[in-house]
């Protein structure tokens, strides 16, 4: 009798490892709730390198095969009159010493996208360190991983969508500040290391978050102050948005990562709402 309960419980052990393990996929199927097609979510890392996508022959199909694809940015809005983001970021000549303008500058000009100068009154500063980021892990890839993507599905005909609103993008901008940003990007810059080797001591958020990013979806624990701040209100913004699409057809939505975890990700927002979300296996 011992030996079989003991049995039984390995069993049931064994199975929760399994479920724990095919609920850590980035790319999960949304069902149920009327909808008459399935939509996919895709949780990205935004510097990740282009060929993953085509290292994963099952995700690619499945991106190409929806009706729609919704990113966080870019694309058409979903609701609403076409809202500009204003962000009204300081001039990068404000944000760097001379010095440090000058190897920012230098840089970018070495790649594809040429010198800041030019820019220098209307630059993103987050998106700057986000491709330096891109480049610095990727080497010939100069442009983040949700840029090319939304390339690919625009290049395919599939109409593109956005979910950010400017005060979306305002609060996360507030959050991680201008100068903090300008900081880290010549760190970068001078170290030119990959963001796992970047000193956890920096004072910069997109460290704790892309640590956070290496640890499983957590979905039934709530995320940290840090983390929170850049994903719980967005999520909610976005969820009726996602919605609204889902029920006009196939969606490939590809949102970062840290917006899938923890039950106030979009998976549980989801499910809570009361769509099947099912991991898909790649």
């Amino acid at each position: 009798m011992k030996k079989a309960l003991l049995f039984a419980s390995l069993l049931i052990l064994h199975s929760a490892a399994i479920t724990a393990q095919e609920n850590q996929s980035v790319l999960w199927e949304i069902s149920g709730n009327g909808l008459k097609k399935p939509s996919y979510l895709f949780g990205t890392v935004h510097i990740a390198s282009i060929a993953l996508l085509d290292s994963f022959p099952q995700l690619k199909r499945i991106s190409e095969s929806t009706d729609f694809a919704i990113f966080e940015t870019g694309g058409s809005p979903i609701d609403g009159i076409p809202e500009p983001v204003e962000l009204h970021q300081p001039p990068l000549d404000s944000l760097f010493t001379p010095d440090e303008y000058l190897k920012v500058d230098s840089f970018f000009t070495a790649s594809p996208h040429g010198s800041m100068r030019s820019h220098n009154n209307d630059a993103d500063i987050l998106t700057m360190v986000q491709v330096a980021l891109t480049m610095i892990e990727n080497k010939a890839q100069y442009d983040r991983f949700d840029d090319l993507l939304f390339a690919r599905m625009q290049e395919l005909k599939k109409p593109t969508f956005h979910l950010d609103v400017p005060e979306d993008v305002k609060n996360v901008m507030d959050s991680l500040g201008y100068q903090r940003l300008a900081k880290f990007l010549v760190y970068l810059v001078n170290r030119n290391t990959s963001l796992k080797n970047v000193s956890s001591e920096l004072d910069i958020d997109l460290v704790s978050y892309s640590q956070s990013m290496r640890n499983p979806l957590k979905l039934i624990e709530y995320p940290s102050e840090n983390i929170a701040y850049g994903t719980v209100d967005r999520n909610s913004h976005w969820l009726p948005k996602i919605e609204k699409k889902v029920r006009d057809g196939s969606c490939f939505i590809a949102v970062g990562l840290g917006h899938l975890q923890y039950r106030t990700g979009l998976i549980q927002l989801l499910k809570n709402n009361g769509y099947t979300l099912n991991p898909v296996n790649l």
